[in-house]
């Protein structure tokens, strides 16, 4: 497992750019201060900066792997939502008990489920190479021949044709099943998250002190740009949501 797994959610390119730009500043604030660093913290940290620069050189060449990562998301976010609403509609059946069909119905919802996506969607905000390994074994679990006839039942092998085509794309854009078509800009990115990562493992390990005043003072320091970072684009993400909630439920204008 790659250091890039301790961090709480992936950022966009232009977020890795904003967080070690802003760990570039602190660094260079504490240098000031003659505050050092242990070595293993500050090789870190310098790794960090380095691979943001690496980032910032590309430019905006990521948006096409950006906008197949939004929609293959949005496409397993929403088979998540119809597996829900399927055993939300069976609700309750101790006031209400349900018909043979239903009970049916309500067991192949949850079979896809236990098997597909066992621990929900919420893979979606990793790194893009740890996404790819659980979109391949949702793949998986789809092949199975009990989930298989239980989707057909569903009436949901549309969206399931679906999800492995976004996951095949996925893969082609990531380099995973066609190597040489990999994006260099997508290969900096999550070589910029593994790097921090690897800064969020070894702050832990030099400063984990609580009661040191100094050990808070240094993982506030070189922890918070990412972490700022990763809260402004959820911000920004829930702003987009309940602005596109009001454009929805907004009254159509005759023309």
């Amino acid at each position: 497992m790659g250091k890039a797994a301790f961090l709480a959610r992936r950022l966009t390119p232009s977020g890795c750019i904003v967080a070690g730009t802003r760990l570039a500043s602190h660094r260079e604030a504490l240098k000031s201060k003659k505050i050092k660093l242990a070595p293993k913290v500050d090789a870190a940290v310098q790794s960090v900066i380095a691979r943001t620069e690496a980032v910032e050189a590309l430019g905006s060449t990521d948006a096409t792997m950006t906008e197949i990562d939004r929609g293959a998301d949005r496409c397993i976010s929403a088979f998540g939502a119809q597996l829900d609403g399927v055993e939300r509609s069976f609700d309750h059946d101790d006031i209400l008990p349900l018909s043979d069909d239903e009970a049916a119905r309500r067991a192949d919802a949850a079979l896809v489920r236990s098997e597909v996506l066992s621990s929900g969607t919420g893979f979606v905000k990793l790194v893009y190479s740890q996404q790819w390994v659980r979109m391949s074994a949702m793949i998986k679990a789809l092949d199975g021949k009990d989930v298989k006839a239980a989707v057909e039942r569903l009436g949901l092998a549309a969206e399931v044709d679906r999800l492995r085509r976004w996951t095949a794309l996925y893969g082609q854009k990531l380099g995973v099943t066609e190597a040489k078509s990999a994006d260099p800009a997508i290969k900096a990115v999550e070589a910029w998250h593994e790097a921090y990562g690897t800064l969020l493992v070894q702050v832990h390990a030099e400063y984990d002190d609580d009661k040191d005043e100094a050990h808070a003072l240094l993982r506030d320091r070189l922890l918070s740009p990412y972490e700022d970072a990763a809260e402004e684009e959820r911000r920004a993400e829930r702003a987009r949501a309940a602005s596109a909630s009001r454009k929805k439920n907004e009254p159509s204008v005759p023309a």
